[in-house]
C-alpha cells in the first residue's frame, strides 16, 4: 500500500519504517529501500504510479533502510547514491556498493544532500527544494505528532547527532518526512524548533 502524502511524493509503510518514492516527472527515485520484506510493496507501487524506478538513495546503511537494496537493484537496475562515508557500511550489510558517492552540497535527482553524521558516519538528509520537504532518515524519528530523537542506542555518536538536530533550523523547508512515525506537513521545521528547545540544544 501507498499513499499520495505531497504531490508527487509517495509514502510506502512496512511495519515500522517508511520509503518515499518522489515523482521526477518521467521517473521515480526511491529515498531508501525498507527491510527485506519491503521490496515488493515498492515494486507494486512503482506499477500502480506507471513510472520507472532510476534512482535509489539511501540516508544511511542499517538495514531497516537497505534491506530490499539487493532485490530493487535486480529488478530495475536503478542507479545508487549514497553518501561516501556510508558506502563500506552499505557494502557489509548488502553485499552492494553504491554507484554514486555523494559529498554535502551536492545535487543528485533534485536533491542538495546534507551530510548529518551522528547516527552512522555517512547519514544525510535529503532536501526537496522545490516542495520544501526534508527527508531526515534516523536523525529524529516522529512519535504522537512531535518529533524526538533516535533512541541513543542505535547512534553511533548521539551527541553528534543532536548537534545535527539543531543545525537542521538553518534548513529552508516546511514538510519533514522520517523514516520512522508519520510524516509532518506544513510544520516540520515548528515541531523541530520544539524538538531542540526540549532538548535544551
Amino acid at each position: 500500500m501507498h499513499e499520495e502524502v505531497l504531490p508527487g511524493i509517495h509514502r510506502i509503510f512496512d511495519t515500522f519504517v517508511s520509503v518515499y518514492l518522489v515523482d521526477r516527472g518521467d521517473h521515480l527515485v526511491a529515498v531508501d529501500t525498507g527491510m527485506d520484506t519491503t521490496c515488493g510493496k515498492i515494486l507494486d507501487a512503482v506499477e500502480e504510479i506507471g513510472k520507472p524506478l532510476t534512482a535509489i538513495v539511501l540516508t544511511h546503511g542499517h538495514l531497516d533502510h537497505t534491506g530490499s537494496l539487493k532485490c530493487l537493484k535486480e529488478r530495475t537496475n536503478a542507479v545508487v547514491a549514497a553518501h561516501v562515508d556510508e558506502v563500506e557500511l552499505i557494502k557489509e550489510k548488502t553485499g552492494l556498493e553504491p554507484d554514486v558517492k555523494l559529498k554535502d552540497g551536492d545535487v543528485f535527482e533534485g536533491f542538495r544532500v546534507l551530510h548529518k553524521p551522528g547516527h552512522t558516519r555517512g547519514s544525510i538528509c535529503l532536501l526537496d527544494e522545490k516542495s520544501k520537504s526534508l527527508f531526515v532518515g534516523d536523525l529524529v524519528i516522529e512519535r504522537g505528532g512531535k518529533l524526538e530523537e533516535v533512541p541513543h542506542q542505535y547512534s553511533l555518536d548521539p551527541e553528534m547527532n543532536r548537534r545535527r538536530i539543531r543545525e537542521l533550523l538553518e534548513v529552508d523547508f516546511e514538510n519533514l518526512l522520517p523514516a520512522h512515525g508519520e510524516p509532518l506537513l506544513g510544520n516540520g521545521k515548528e515541531k523541530l524548533r520544539e524538538l531542540v528547545e526540549r532538548l535544551g540544544l
